[in-house]
């Protein structure tokens, strides 16, 4: 069987590909047509490997021989499609079946001929950049390999996923389906499954979790692939594309989560790839381009539906919190849909009276809005197919679409007040700014406070904070539940007021989704220590701002003394931006927390075993005792005891042979309505994690119970 890792690499490197190769654009004239064509491939193997899980769980057989049979299918459709692709490319255009072979050989030798002379223009343009690009260039491209050593080297110790992420798929595979179950961690249940049910084929055709960190790497690659083309469709040339990535690529929050099993990054590469598509309608060549772009405009409301409703709901079923961007994205697309249906115009016929021709342009920008709302439909209706059979689990065991009460009102802010909508936006932003120079940090977070009393609210109040955290909190370091992103931060917002301020209406529209967007999580989402990874999509989304900005800033034309001065001082600035950036990206991946390539806690010199509990390493050797010591009484059915955040995954690691020889693991606690736990007295041993005195209790009379500090277990007595 091969293993997550080879798997992984082989899809990505042969049927991605191939399938974008299927998909791309064949008018020469769409932008950036390569990142386009991966876009859409991501885009339908991704709504793929969802529709998998949840049609395997209908039918509960979520097993290794169903991802193995869908797969099997999927390789072979991509093969048909690239077949028909080769058959379409090779025919000339506008050619008949019977075409005359001298013809078709004509067509392959144009079409190489103009593929080596793209080369030729590649290589040149490569030899001709600025040794300042080649920096750049290699800065980014040691971060990558440095997090890919990472992704590849570490195993999974993300506190989230030790608690919910991973434990999740681990029952999916137990009970062959990713229907609801009993468990006293709610946001098991709960919580978007879009990334894990990715990684839920990973699990069952290799059996470990040794190549899921290479989700959120590639989500990041896809990300950075996606923001690049934004940039272009904005109007950014090579430069800005190359700052885009740059930013990104030197961004610790994005550096750090791409070697992590967290889902921030993977939501956000959806976002970016719904972005991209959208901006599509803006910049594909108009009408009067000529009847054959007037064709494929025509034609691009359902080809776009298709994408869009797959990014809409491939976001919808991972995290919500993107549908907060993606909802301004697709207003845009519509109303620029709509206006555009309403200004289109045709030539009058020769015969024809200007009183038809008036008839006939009217009822064309009818049939073009009739058009433009049934791919609106459209678009919504493929989502609500990806998300709808989680949303229908949630409302018939929640009642509600979203989940439990206890999630929204933990999660979301529970007023409408201005005033605390404000304190909730600035605390967000003080947060993500967050810098190592105190004075800053400090000053930012005593203005927050200050205006609060100011308007006499609360700056931790309930309502718009989760639990009992407190603001502020240290945010710069590079922990990736906490990074923040200063530069980035404050190059998107200058990128943003620069697109509002210069335009033109594109970049002024884009600008303005972006400012709603973090206007919605402001509104929405209550503030948390940890809020920076929440905000992932908007960094992304942000940067090809501040890519332009920076390649304007870079390439702009000095025609007098002022003017060659200032543009002195912004090269030197945005040369020290650069620098500064690289050295946080490199000190990040050297450095970063959980996972690091150098000093004490280096994936070099970890185990396994200890990388897993790098976070609580005084656990593990609780961990260790327990579970060697039930496995020793080979038990069939485990009973777990735990509270909301305890780690429940250590337990499916440190039992995996015996999980994979039919041993079961049950929890003996649910807060899952209608879902009841498992009898205490139909297991033959419990492990506890954190809350001892429940385990005690549940704990069968004239059972063994030893209490170790954080982990307990029990036994029945022996024969």
């Amino acid at each position: 069987m091969l293993n997550g890792a080879v798997l992984l690499v082989l899809w990505l490197l042969v049927q991605l590909p191939a399938l974008a190769y299927a998909l791309r654009p064949r008018d020469g004239a769409v932008l950036a047509p390569v990142r386009l064509a991966v876009v859409r491939a991501a885009l339908v193997l991704g709504a793929y490997a969802v529709a998998v899980v949840e049609a395997a769980t209908l039918a509960t057989a979520l097993t290794r021989t169903t991802i193995a049979v869908a797969w099997a299918v999927a390789t072979a459709a991509v093969i048909a499609a690239v077949l028909v692709r080769c058959v379409r490319d090779l025919a000339p255009e506008g050619g008949r079946r019977g075409q005359p072979l001298d013809a078709l050989r004509e067509e392959l030798r144009s079409r190489r001929g103009a593929t080596r002379r793209t080369w030729r223009r590649t290589k040149s343009a490569a030899a001709a950049a600025p040794a300042w690009q080649w920096v750049i260039a290699c800065v980014v491209a040691i971060l990558a390999v440095s997090v890919a050593v990472l992704a590849i080297g570490s195993s999974p110790n993300n506190f989230d996923s030790q608690t919910y992420h991973l434990p999740r798929i681990e029952h999916w595979v137990q009970n062959a389906g990713a229907a609801v179950y009993p468990t006293a961690i709610h946001r098991q249940v709960d919580l978007g499954p879009g990334a894990e049910y990715l990684l839920t084929h990973l699990r069952l055709v290799s059996g470990g979790d040794g190549a899921y960190h290479l989700l959120q790497y590639f989500a990041g690659v896809g990300a950075a692939l996606a923001a690049s083309r934004i940039a272009a469709q904005l109007g950014g040339g090579p430069v800005a594309q190359l700052a885009t990535v740059f930013l990104l690529a030197t961004t610790p929050e994005v550096l750090l989560q791409a070697s992590s099993t967290q889902v921030d990054l993977v939501a956000a590469a959806w976002v970016a790839c719904l972005a991209t598509v959208v901006l599509d309608e803006f910049t594909r060549p108009g009408d009067a381009a000529g009847a054959g772009t007037a064709v494929l405009r025509a034609a691009a409301p359902h080809s776009d539906a298709l994408y869009l409703g797959l990014a809409l709901g491939l976001i919808a079923v991972t995290k919500t919190t993107g549908l907060l961007a993606a909802a301004p994205l697709l207003l845009i697309w519509g109303i620029g849909r709509l206006v555009r249906d309403g200004r289109r115009r045709r030539p009058c016929l020769c015969g024809r009276s200007p009183g038809r021709c008036s008839r006939a342009d009217g009822s064309r920008a009818w049939q073009s809005r009739a058009a433009t709302v049934a791919a609106s439909l459209a678009v919504l209706a493929l989502a609500l197919v990806l998300v709808g059979p989680f949303l229908w689990r949630m409302q018939q065991t929640f009642g509600h679409p979203l989940g439990p009460d206890m999630l929204r009102e933990s999660i979301g802010v529970q007023t409408a007040d201005p005033r605390l909508l404000l304190v909730n936006a600035l605390r967000i932003a003080q947060t993500g700014l967050d810098t190592p120079l105190p004075f800053l940090s400090d000053a930012f977070a005593a203005l927050v406070n200050g205006l609060a009393s100011l308007m006499g609210v609360d700056v931790n109040d309930p309502r718009i904070t989760f639990g009992s955290t407190e603001f502020p909190v240290p945010a710069w370091y590079p922990d990736e539940d906490r990074a923040a992103f200063p530069l980035t931060g404050l190059a998107t917002l200058a990128g943003v007021i620069w697109f509002a301020v210069k335009g033109p209406g594109l970049r002024r529209a884009y600008a303005a989704a972006l400012v709603f967007a973090f206007i919605g999580v402001a509104c929405t989402v209550s503030w948390q220590p940890w809020v920076n990874r929440l905000v992932m999509f908007l960094v992304v989304l942000g940067a090809p701002a501040a890519g332009l900005l920076a390649a304007s800033l870079v390439r702009s034309v000095a025609r007098s003394l002022a003017e060659r001065r200032r543009r002195r001082v912004a090269i030197a600035f945005v040369t020290a931006v650069a620098v500064v950036a690289s050295l946080a990206g490199v000190l990040t991946v050297a450095y970063g927390f959980p996972r690091r390539l150098a000093g004490t806690w280096s994936v070099f010199t970890l185990t396994d075993l200890e990388e897993r509990f790098v976070r609580r390493l005084e656990w593990l050797p609780q961990y260790e005792e327990a579970a060697a010591a039930v496995a020793a009484r080979e038990p069939e059915r485990i009973g777990v005891v735990q509270g909301n955040d305890s780690w429940e995954y250590p337990w499916w690691v440190l039992f995996r042979d015996e999980v994979e020889d039919g041993m079961a693991i049950v929890a003996l606690q649910s807060v899952v309505p209608g879902e009841e736990p498992a009898d205490p007295a139909s297991v033959d041993a419990i492990v506890c994690a954190e809350d001892l005195d429940e385990c005690r209790g549940l704990t069968p009379e004239g059972w063994e119970f030893h209490d170790l500090g954080t982990v307990a277990y029990a036994l029945p007595p022996q024969a």
